[in-house]
């Protein structure tokens, strides 16, 4: 008899500490879902302040207002030099009626040369900009929704 009792309470010690481990196992489960959560709202947010330093710039937009938007261009990929994917690509089809060139200025790698020709890039354009002109800017967005496009049309 005395067996059967110990018995008994070794089995309820098992399914107790079952119990407890399943409990457990639960409640982590449910933090590491709110832990995801949090991290992927982060990450929307962070898009959306990211986009918010280029979609002023959106519309008719005067020639200052490009070469503020070019500096900004600049200073981004000064920032993001080793995440090439939050440098958007800039494109203007020409700058005035007299220069006719187009300028596309795209940012593949993360590499400094091509970081540097970036730059050189866009500093010639933001010294073509004349502030007298009226351009249209254009975004066009990845599939991470960052803007992964800026065109600038004269």
């Amino acid at each position: 008899m005395e067996n059967a009792s110990q018995a008994l309470i070794i089995a309820g010690a098992i399914l107790l500490a079952i119990l407890i481990i399943a409990i457990g196992m639960y409640i982590y489960n449910s933090a590491q879902a709110t832990i995801n959560d949090s991290i992927s709202s982060m990450s929307t947010q962070e898009i959306e302040a990211f986009n918010n330093n280029f979609e002023s710039y959106k519309g008719k937009q005067t020639g200052s207002q490009i070469s503020a938007l070019i500096g900004r261009l600049i200073a981004n990929s000064n920032t993001f030099a080793d995440e090439p994917g939050k440098v958007p690509t800039f494109y203007i089809n020409k700058i005035s009626n007299t220069k006719t060139n187009n300028v596309n200025a795209d940012y593949n790698n993360a590499n400094a040369n091509l970081q540097q020709n970036y730059i050189n890039k866009l500093s010639s354009v933001k010294n073509g900009v004349e502030n007298k002109h009226t351009y249209v800017v254009e975004f066009e967005y990845g599939t991470s929704g960052l803007i992964s496009k800026i065109n600038v049309t004269y």
